[in-house]
């Protein structure tokens, strides 16, 4: 058994940090299959935020509903992080 399994006391997740960004976009925290992962492993913050670029960059695209609500200071900050994928012709 590793050191992280034998003191994991965040569910399906590996870390602390991925299972409150999860709770924070009101992700599942018990499903293991809504997210990306390894077979037989935790679910890592890559993982999640994997799972939340998609979620942002569906609103972006297909005007899909927001994942967080936000301040329009955080929206413009968080759809600048976007841009280059929205707008492959879009140079800093």
């Amino acid at each position: 058994m590793t050191g992280t399994s034998a003191r994991n006391n965040y569910g399906i997740f590996k870390t602390k940090k991925a299972k409150i960004l999860a709770n924070k976009y009101s992700l599942d925290l018990h499903e293991k299959s809504i997210y990306i992962f390894d077979e037989n492993d935790f679910v890592k913050l890559s993982d999640v935020k994997h799972l939340i670029d998609n979620l942002w960059i569906d609103h972006f695209l297909y005007s899909a509903p927001q994942p967080i609500q936000t301040t329009s200071g955080q929206y413009i900050e968080i759809l600048s992080h976007y841009r280059h994928i929205i707008d492959p012709t879009y140079s800093d």
